[in-house]
This record gives structure tokens, C-alpha cells and sequence, in this order.
């Protein structure tokens, strides 16, 4: 049985709608490889896959959690269906790095500077109601927080505009809510009905991190979240 974290499905959408003000995996790479089978193992050049942004069989565009789904563990893409036979006719496109800035895990307290702004997402709460008799799909409703840190006196020019601190972690709240507003349809089907429960919530400056903290909270349902179909 397939898991598919829907803490990775976020992970996923924020890094391929979202720019790293440091451009930490921005880099775009593409692989062909022979067709007929359902698994694709990716050996980037340099770092590691941080997300997907196209795949292609024959030309003909495929839906992410709908035709195939991210293994991000053991960096490799891998069908629900065998794909259709072809040399060279399966064409993967992705961002890769040697490190990113969105995490489905908290931040250490002892990463240094250059590790920030950073982004982490959490599951802080749910529900989930049976679609029927007790062999029927459960749909589920996540409360998901998404957290960025960002440190003070760092400065990044975003679009000639100047931000710092505080305002840099409120600037990509901003981003991260106009990415759902315009992109909510990558996230299924995987998961769907996005609600935004607030705009981007300021939590002061945390001594530990010694960050700026801001969250954003959203809601997303899922049908049978952790698994495959």
C-alpha cells in the first residue's frame, strides 16, 4: 500500500510555487527515459529533487497525484499504471538543490544564518467523517500551519523591493496565500477544498530561533489521504 504524506503534498506545492530568496533549489533539470513501466529513478546532476514541475508520456501532460506520485525519500516518480512503451518518450522536469528552505519538519535551533528564511509544515489538528457503511472511504479535514522564520538583518531585494525580517516573513505569508488562491488545483487529487482559516498570523519574534515567526493556516480535505490509489 502507497503512503503519501499530506505534509509532502504541501512541501511539493509551496517549493514549485514559491522562489527561495536564495535560490537554494531553484535550479531546473529534465530527464527522459524509456517508457513502460511505472517507476523512474532521478539522478540529479547536483543536490537532490526538491519538487516536481512537469511530466510528460508522449507529450501528453500528466496529472501529479492523479497518474503518478512523488516517492521523495528515495528520489523517484512512480505511475499508478504501467506508462505506454516508447524510447526517450517519458520526460520528467524538476527543481533540484543541495539544500531548500520548505520543510514538512520544524527547524533546529542550531542552524546557522545562511539555513534562513525557512518554512515548515505542521498538522496541528483534524477530523475525519465515513463516506458510508464501514467499508466505505473516509474523508478527512486537515488543519495544516505552515511556519516561516526568517531572521533579522537579513536583507533580499524581491522584485526591487527591499525586505527584512519581520516584513520578509510577512511578505512570504502573502505569497504562500496567493499561491493557493491561483494553484490550489496542483494539490489534487491528493487533497482539495482549501480554506484559508485567517490571513498570515504574526507570532513576535521567537528568542530561541532567534527569528521572526508568522504562520498561515489552512484547511485542505483529502479522500483516504495516506494512501495511493
Amino acid at each position: 500500500m502507497v503512503f503519501i504524506s499530506p505534509k509532502n503534498v504541501l512541501c511539493d506545492f509551496l517549493r514549485r510555487r514559491l522562489t527561495d530568496p536564495r535560490s537554494r533549489a531553484e535550479t531546473s533539470q529534465t530527464e527522459e527515459f524509456n517508457g513502460g513501466s511505472t517507476d523512474f529513478q532521478l539522478t540529479p546532476t547536483a543536490g537532490t529533487m526538491s519538487c516536481i514541475t512537469s511530466v510528460t508520456v508522449d507529450d501528453s501532460i500528466q496529472t501529479k497525484w492523479k497518474h503518478y506520485w512523488i516517492d521523495f525519500q528515495n528520489q523517484k516518480i512512480i505511475f499508478y499504471s504501467n506508462t505506454a512503451s516508447g524510447v526517450n518518450n517519458v520526460d520528467i522536469t524538476y527543481k533540484r538543490g543541495t539544500s531548500n528552505w520548505i520543510y514538512p519538519d520544524k527547524a533546529k535551533e542550531t542552524l546557522s544564518k545562511t539555513a534562513f528564511p525557512r518554512m515548515n509544515i505542521l498538522v496541528v489538528g483534524g477530523s475525519g467523517a465515513r463516506l458510508g457503511q464501514y467499508n466505505s472511504n473516509v474523508e478527512s479535514s486537515i488543519h495544516f500551519q505552515i511556519d516561516i522564520w526568517a531572521k533579522e538583518n537579513q536583507k533580499f531585494t524581491i522584485s526591487s523591493v527591499v525586505y527584512e525580517g519581520d516584513k520578509l516573513a510577512e511578505y512570504i505569508g502573502y505569497q504562500i496565500t496567493k499561491a493557493f488562491r491561483a494553484y490550489e488545483s496542483d494539490v489534487y487529487n491528493a487533497l482539495y477544498n482549501y480554506t484559508l482559516l485567517g490571513t498570515p498570523r504574526d507570532l513576535g519574534f521567537n528568542q530561541e530561533m532567534e527569528c521572526f515567526h508568522k504562520v498561515v493556516e489552512v484547511e485542505l480535505k483529502g479522500i483516504d489521504v495516506s494512501e495511493g490509489e
